[in-house]
C-alpha cells in the first residue's frame, strides 16, 4: 500500500505531451507525492435519459498511465527523496442513471485515486452516497452551475472522508476561472469551514506549477487560514491517499456509538444514545468529570 509523504499535488494532468518533464519539475519544486490524472467525460445528456446507448456511445476508460523516473533522472534534477507517484482518474458526468460508472467499474478501480466532477445535483447526491464506485475526491468545477452545492450533501461527504479539490492552475491564465474558483472556495468554507479541502495544480505544462509555500500563500485567497492552507498540501493530501487505499482494500470506516440504558438511579426509564466518535468522547468525558 502506497502512503503519501511530504507536500502533495494530486492532480498532474496526464494529457501533457511531456508528462515526465512536468513530474520532475514538480518534484524539484519540493513536492514528494504526485498523482497523474486522466480525465474522462460521460457525454450522455439528461434529455437522452432512457435512450438505449450503443457500445460506441460510451467514452473509453484508458488504463492507468505508467511513467518511470530513473535514479539518473532524479539526481539530474537534484531530487534526493524517493517520490510517491500515484494514478488518478477524474470522471465528469451529469446523469446518475447512466450505465457508464457500473459498466466500467473494474477499469476505474485500477486507479489509486478516484475523483468525480458531478455537474448536476442528482449526480452530486449519487457521488456522496457512493452507490456505484467509492469516490475519494469531489472536484466541483467552478464554472458548473447545475449543482446547487447543498450544504447537507457537502457535510455528508466530509463525514465519509471524501475530500474537495481546489485547483490553482486554471486561475493563473484565466481571470474568469480565478474568480469562479474563489467563489467556490467561499461556498465550501461557509458549508463546512473549509474542512477536507485539498489544493492541487491541475498542471498541464511545467510552467503552471508553483512552489508549495507559494501555493500556501495563494490559499489565503481561497479563504484558508495559514494552517488550513498548509494542511491542504500536506495532511489532507495524506488523508486522501490513505482513505483511498483503505477503500480499495474494503476497509470501512469505524463508527463509535455509546448507548446509556439506565440512569444514575439504576432505572431503565431513561435511554440516551451518543452516536459518532465526537459525541461518544463527550459522553465519556462527562462520566469521568
Amino acid at each position: 500500500m502506497k502512503l503519501a509523504r511530504g507536500f502533495c499535488d494530486l492532480n498532474i494532468s496526464a494529457t501533457d505531451t511531456d508528462l515526465k518533464k512536468t513530474l520532475l519539475k514538480a518534484l524539484s519544486l519540493g513536492y514528494q507525492t504526485l498523482a497523474i490524472n486522466r480525465e474522462v467525460t460521460d457525454t450522455l445528456e439528461q434529455h437522452q435519459k432512457g435512450k438505449k446507448r450503443k457500445k460506441d456511445d460510451f467514452p473509453s476508460v484508458p488504463p492507468p498511465p505508467k511513467v518511470t523516473l530513473t535514479k539518473e533522472d532524479l539526481d539530474r534534477h537534484g531530487i534526493t527523496k524517493e517520490p510517491v507517484i500515484l494514478t488518478r482518474i477524474t470522471i465528469t458526468y451529469a446523469d446518475p442513471g447512466s450505465a457508464f460508472l457500473s459498466k466500467f467499474r473494474n477499469s476505474i478501480k485500477q486507479y489509486d485515486i478516484i475523483a468525480v466532477t458531478p455537474t448536476t445535483d442528482s449526480a452530486l447526491k449519487q457521488t456522496v452516497s457512493q452507490t456505484v464506485v467509492d469516490v475519494d475526491i469531489i472536484a466541483l468545477g467552478p464554472e458548473e452551475r447545475g449543482t446547487r452545492f447543498a450544504r447537507k450533501l457537502l457535510r455528508l461527504a466530509v463525514e465519509r472522508n471524501i475530500y474537495f479539490e481546489l485547483s490553482y492552475g486554471p486561475c493563473i491564465t484565466d481571470s474568469t476561472r480565478r474568480q469562479q474558483t474563489i467563489t467556490l472556495s467561499h461556498v465550501l468554507h461557509h458549508s463546512f469551514r473549509s474542512a477536507n479541502i485539498i489544493v492541487t495544480s491541475q498542471a498541464r505544462i511545467p510552467s503552471h506549477l508553483r512552489r508549495p509555500y507559494d501555493v500556501m500563500n495563494l490559499g489565503k485567497f481561497f479563504g484558508l487560514t495559514d494552517a488550513g492552507a498548509k494542511a491542504a498540501l500536506v495532511a489532507m493530501g495524506h488523508n486522501v491517499v490513505y482513505f483511498a487505499a483503505m477503500r480499495r482494500q474494503g476497509v470501512a470506516r469505524c463508527a463509535a456509538q455509546v448507548t446509556l440504558l439506565k440512569n444514575t438511579n439504576g432505572q431503565d426509564d431513561s435511554i440516551a444514545k451518543y452516536e459518532g466518535l465526537d459525541d461518544a468522547r463527550k459522553y465519556l468525558k462527562t462520566q469521568n468529570a
